[in-house]
């Protein structure tokens, strides 16, 4: 058997083709979003679980700061645990240095310098008892308060080297800020205050003594210094001298140079005025000829009576009044242009020589200059009186200066030695007064605070949560759903081609809408051929009772009437037995039918007297019944239901030519829909496809645009 048909016709090459399987059962982001709206109370329910659980771990959570502190283990030769640092003897190392970094970290984490800490600290503010403080400390089985507090500051302290090197990081975890930055210093301090022990030696006392002598004196040289400096304002003596010497040698050079610039100028006065006298009082600026008068016009006259003439010869007579008194104007003008050149004249004038201003200014400026330079050498005279008075006293300073220099240096040599002395016995007493000098602070706890929050996490967590429970909730109550909801679930279902969809509700406020879908319905049925022969007889089959089923066979019937022009029976084997017989009923191919209301088309009247809707009618006079009708109508139009009682859909579905399963979107079962379609085909019937009713489209317009 084959099937040809736009659509509709290609059921079994649909169900042989290679890979239809697969691309009717594709699963579309569009197909996740309807299936997501359409249990979208389920989604949410389980979306909400994770999210509240989330947001209730982010509202209890608390925000952890860490306090860290640096401290620097040295490990060398000049910093070591001997007591001569002093370089007065041999300094050893007494361990090694990995060894002796670790030991520190064992120092800082011993119960003694912890159990320091919080006492200095208290017990009650460093771990403020909870809301389960008691319960917990009843189930404990350390009964020792100040233990379990060791054991608690531990699980919050962190302890570690930076990268195999010889830094220590002392951290501590709070909920309070202040706390863990307190705790954190307090840790280090007392880890400190146990590595030291006291120890004193007297020389440091004596020699601090003569340092504060020798130190006494050498203020006291440096305050001579520095008021012989300000009284004689040195700043720097070699300095200032080489300066004043500068100073004099270089007012000096001034002064020649301001001499030979007078004597330069003055002779340049003598030689302006010399020039300026030779020269004349007025030069000739320009002589002009020319036979042009001002206001002379006669050539533009001439032509303007020229034009004129011309115009006026187009109006009157040559020989007329007109023409002879423009002639006489023209004549007259040419007269007086050809006398032109008796009247020439000439202009010549002279000005005043420019040279002389320039030659008076530049007089001028030079008189200035001369009056500037004689003023500039008074000054530089007086300059240079002062910067020899300023080097004679310098000179006079100078012996003052080297004896209190000589002076100063001795002071200081013997402050140094004594110092050097004094600073050696102190770090005796330091390195004996920290038996493990070596040890030093680099970093406060308050330098580096950082800070940890759960809130964003958990929040993030309970958001993904719920994305992944509403997902499954959704994809799970997808699975157990019965019915449906797309028209490609259908066809993945029954493995059947979708021939329309009927009773749209987007469409619902178009009142013309289902009378078009069921128009397109109708011409591809009738244009669908089996076996190279068009289709004439179609049952309307549904997996159960449905008010729509009714009207949508009419409707098909009507539309073919209508539209074809084609002698139609309409056989509605789903509605109610007419309670009385009309009296145009006859009987035609075992069937009672009556005429209706729309020429051409004819119903059933009733099954009584129906001998074709008899299930036990043998299959061969069912098909010569068949054969008759279909002489006696071109088209006929079935429709049942497969829970009729008496099973008149499933005789009927091998007898027609093409079968149409009507599902109800929302409403059809799967199981259903798939028995019926397999009911078909085993009682050998032909299945065309099927149509989808009421339909509704669940996500808003702009997503179904997007995907």
């Amino acid at each position: 058997m084959s099937m040809t048909s736009t659509l509709a016709g290609q059921t079994e090459e649909f169900r042989s083709r290679p890979g239809a399987e697969g691309r009717h059962s594709t699963f579309t982001l569009r197909d996740f979003l309807i299936a997501a709206f359409f249990h979208v109370r389920i989604v949410l329910l389980a979306a909400l679980v994770p999210i509240g659980l989330g947001v209730a771990a982010a509202t209890l959570s608390k925000t952890e700061y860490t306090a860290s502190s640096l401290v620097m283990v040295i490990v060398s030769r000049e910093v070591s645990n001997d007591q001569n640092v002093t370089g007065n003897g041999p300094s050893v190392l007494s361990i090694e240095g990995l060894k002796q970094v670790e030991s520190e970290v064992q120092i800082i984490e011993s119960a003694d310098v912890i159990r320091s800490v919080i006492e200095g600290i208290g017990p009650d503010r460093l771990f403020k008892p909870g809301l389960f403080s008691g319960l917990r400390d009843m189930l404990s089985s350390n009964g020792s308060v100040m233990d379990r507090s060791i054991e608690r500051f531990r699980r919050n302290l962190r302890v570690e080297v930076l990268d195999d090197s010889n830094v220590v990081q002392v951290s501590y975890t709070s909920p309070d800020r202040d706390l863990a930055i307190e705790a954190a210093n307090k840790l280090v301090e007392v880890y400190m205050a146990r590595r030291r022990a006291i120890m004193q030696n007297p020389t440091a006392r004596i020699l601090m003594n003569e340092v504060d002598r020798f130190k006494r004196q050498l203020a006291d040289t440096d305050k001579s210094i520095e008021a012989l400096k300000a009284r004689v304002g040195i700043i720097d003596f070699d300095q200032d001298a080489v300066l004043a010497a500068n100073q004099v040698d270089a007012v000096v050079q001034r002064r020649r140079q301001v001499a030979e610039r007078k004597v330069a100028v003055a002779g340049q006065i003598a030689e302006a005025e010399r020039q300026l006298k030779a020269l004349p009082s007025t030069v000739l600026d320009f002589n002009q000829k020319s036979d042009a008068l001002g206001n002379d016009d006669d050539n533009n006259a001439l032509s303007r009576l020229l034009i004129e003439r011309d115009k006026l010869a187009t109006q009157y007579a040559p020989n007329g009044s007109m023409m002879r008194e423009i002639n006489r104007q023209i004549d007259t003008i040419r007269e007086q242009i050809a006398t032109r050149k008796d009247r020439s004249y000439e202009t010549s004038r002279d000005v005043r020589n420019p040279a002389i201003g320039y030659v008076n200014n530049m007089v001028l400026s030079l008189r200035i200059e001369q009056d500037a330079l004689t003023q500039q050498e008074k000054e530089l005279a007086q300059q240079q009186a002062d910067a020899e008075k300023r080097l004679a006293t310098l000179r006079t300073a100078e012996t003052d200066l080297v004896e209190l220099n000589r002076r100063r240096d001795t002071l200081n040599d013997g402050y140094r030695e004594y110092l050097r002395r004094a600073t050696a016995a102190q770090i005796e007493e330091a390195a004996a007064a920290e038996r493990e000098s070596n040890v030093r602070l680099i970093q406060d706890a308050g330098a580096a605070v950082t800070n940890r929050s759960m809130r964003l996490p958990f929040l993030a967590a309970g958001l993904l949560g719920g994305l992944l429970f509403g997902a499954a909730a959704g994809a799970v109550a997808s699975a157990l759903r019965s019915s449906f909801i797309m028209p490609a679930e259908a066809e993945r279902a029954l493995a059947l081609p979708l021939l329309g969809e009927v009773g749209n509700q987007s469409r619902a406020d178009d009142p013309e809408a289902t009378q078009r879908d069921i128009a397109v319905l109708a011409s591809l049925l009738l244009d669908t051929q089996v076996d190279e022969h068009a289709v004439r007889a179609i049952q309307f089959v549904a997996p159960g009772p449905d008010e729509a089923l009714s009207p949508l066979a009419a409707g098909i019937a009507t539309e073919i009437t209508v539209q074809r022009g084609l002698r139609t029976l309409l056989v509605d084997l789903s509605a109610e037995e007419a309670p009385v017989a009309d009296p145009a009923a006859r009987e035609k191919g075992g069937l009672m039918v009556m005429p209706t209301p729309t020429p051409l088309l004819w119903s059933l009247a009733g099954r009584e007297g129906s001998a074709l809707l008899d299930v036990r009618l043998p299959a061969n006079e069912a098909r010569r019944l068949m054969d008759e009708l279909g002489r006696e109508f071109e088209a006929m139009v079935f429709c049942s239901t497969a829970q009729d009682p008496a099973g008149l859909g499933s005789r009927i579905a091998a007898l027609v030519d093409g079968n149409v399963v009507v599902l109800r979107a929302e409403k059809t079962r799967k199981a259903q829909a798939v028995a019926l379609g397999s009911a078909i085909m085993e009682n050998g019937g032909v299945p065309l496809g099927f149509v989808f009713l009421g339909r509704r489209y669940l996500l808003p317009d702009w997503i179904y645009r997007l995907t």
